[in-house]
């Protein structure tokens, strides 16, 4: 049974690691995921009915890379419908974001309407260019498919999200609201079953075949 105050989707993403004397340090460094984040939810909530005081969505907001298990995070990472993995070199070298892939991956995923199903409702993004780095586990890159300006996709897959948002690039919309879209699809089509543990069940690691 759907719990109406968990999240939809859980945005997954590496924390990046500003200069110590960079103004506005961390936060400022990590501005375009923040701004992801609220468009993404604004998104979502035009597109479905939501409990009042229910958030779309989850980010970990403390900057702090998943230096601590906190219960918010892992009530988030256990309970919510879609995980969104913003890819880069360094999420693929976090082993904090690998353990917050594996800890969803770990749930069990149906169709609501009973048939067979191989959805993992794991999206991973195209943060950083797409060929900078490939989806763990086989999976295939998210891609704004649809779109009226057929330069928005391969925009996309050159520079990557976050280089479409540090230029101010309006296909950073585009990629936005499919983004919304695909997370709505997912919700209504499949169940992943919560899971929600008091912590992980093993120390963090990075993802498989990357050096540990």
């Amino acid at each position: 049974m759907d719990d109406p105050f968990a999240p939809l989707f859980f945005v997954s993403y590496a924390v990046i690691k500003a200069p110590l004397r960079a103004p506005g340090g961390r936060r400022e460094a990590n501005t375009n995921a923040l701004r992801l984040f609220t468009e993404l939810s604004i998104h979502v909530n035009a597109l479905v009915s939501r409990q009042a005081g229910a958030d779309p969505g989850f980010i970990n907001r403390t900057m702090r890379g998943g230096e601590k298990w906190t219960p918010e995070l892992l009530e988030a990472v256990g309970t919510c419908q879609v995980f969104v993995a913003l890819l880069s070199p360094a999420y693929l070298d976090s082993e904090w974001c690998a353990m917050e892939w594996e800890l969803f991956a770990g749930r069990a995923v149906t169709r609501r309407d009973g048939r067979p199903t191989r959805e993992t409702c794991i999206v991973p993004v195209c943060w950083a260019q797409e060929d900078a780095c490939e989806p763990p586990d086989g999976l295939e890159w998210f891609s704004p498919e649809g779109t009226p300006d057929e330069n928005v996709v391969p925009r996309y897959h050159q520079e990557g999200l976050y280089g479409l948002l540090s230029m101010n690039d309006a296909a950073s919309d585009v990629v936005i609201w499919k983004l919304a879209q695909r997370i709505v699809e997912l919700t209504r089509s499949h169940w992943v079953e919560p899971q929600v543990l008091t912590a992980p069940n093993r120390p963090p690691r990075k993802f498989s075949g990357r050096d540990r």
